[in-house]
């Protein structure tokens, strides 16, 4: 198991590892933020049991669904590593940061990189990709990030530079995305390329809908029994919806939500409720399909919420598949 938490869970024997996503603050609010994320981070180890916080790197996105949208406009934020140093301060537990990294050239990446491990003491990483698979860009892809990392960086050695360095002890994530399945170089085999190249484990695209997870899970696994390849870590990820706000930023970043899902879930009396009880239907169902595999994949669950009016929400969520046992 790749996260080392340091509150009180000190082994997974028993229930799924969790991260919770914590979105860095906008430039010059940062104070003000940090103040509200500890006072409800109190809440949340207090009240359930998280094993490390999961940091985004915020970029400027054009809408990825068709029917989203967003209400705000994309503001720069504090790049996740230093929103890291800062919540360390407050939050005694372990880290995952993403790094976009086709963005930076490949020896600015590894400078990034050996500071990340060295001076942040941060060795969680999820590396991101491009927006655009058609567009050139100056840094590494996401599979080449992640060979790098496992061939050098780690195994002591420099690729753009002689200079000696201690081995290095990064744990490498990628990002995975249940609905995109094609003809061509589907989503499996995209993810057995870049479990190849090094990735440690995923974390998904939220999950809204219970064919798209569970069919990449049953895929995934028989194509790894296949290849005669051991399963990376998949971090499942949920969200809670309490208004049509949600649902209509969750289709703007690209996450699937069913028509009769979304009337299921705005149209009941508790729409908070109703979302909380449907992740854990889907998450519940994810358990069994998984327990029955002929090749089961470690699994965990990842957070992720819309906005600081939706932290409460975010750990009666966490609390409710927290529930589910792992199976014996």
């Amino acid at each position: 198991m790749f996260l080392r938490p340091k509150n009180k869970i000190s082994s997974f024997e028993d229930r799924f590892p969790v991260l919770f996503e914590i979105v860095p603050p906008e430039k010059g609010n940062k104070d003000k933020r940090l103040k509200q994320h500890s006072e409800y981070l109190e809440k949340l180890f207090d009240q359930t049991k998280v094993d490390a916080l999961n940091i985004p790197e915020i970029q400027p996105e054009s809408k990825k669904g068709d029917k989203g949208k967003r209400r705000q406009p994309h503001k720069e934020r504090i790049q996740p590593r230093d929103y890291v140093k800062a919540l360390r301060e407050h939050v005694d537990t372990d880290y995952v940061i993403n790094r976009v990294c086709v963005k930076h050239a490949p020896k600015d990446h590894e400078k990034w990189l050996l500071e990340t491990h060295d001076e942040f003491d941060i060795k969680n990483i999820i590396f991101v990709g491009g927006e655009s698979s058609g567009q050139d860009y100056p840094g590494p892809s996401v599979s080449e990030s992640n060979r790098f990392v496992k061939r050098f960086l780690n195994r002591g050695r420099r690729k753009f530079s002689d200079a000696g360095i201690e081995p290095k002890n990064l744990k490498v994530g990628n990002i995975t995305i249940p609905t995109r399945r094609r003809k061509d170089f589907d989503e499996p085999e995209r993810m057995l390329h870049k479990r190849e190249a090094g990735a440690d484990f995923f974390t998904t695209q939220i999950v809204y809908d219970k064919e798209s997870p569970i069919s990449l899970l049953k895929d995934f696994s028989e194509l790894l029994e296949e290849e005669e390849y051991g399963p990376p870590m998949i971090f499942w990820s949920f969200s809670p919806i309490s208004s049509k706000k949600d649902v209509d930023f969750l289709r703007w970043l690209g996450v699937y939500i069913p028509e009769e899902t979304e009337e299921y879930i705005l149209d009941s009396d508790d729409p908070v409720a109703t979302s909380l009880d449907w992740c854990f239907q889907i998450w519940e169902e994810m358990v069994e399909v998984n327990k029955n595999l002929s090749n089961p994949i470690p699994m965990g669950i990842n957070i992720s919420i819309m906005g600081l009016r939706n932290f409460e929400n975010g750990i009666k969520l966490t609390q409710e598949l927290n529930s589910i046992d792992l199976p014996t």
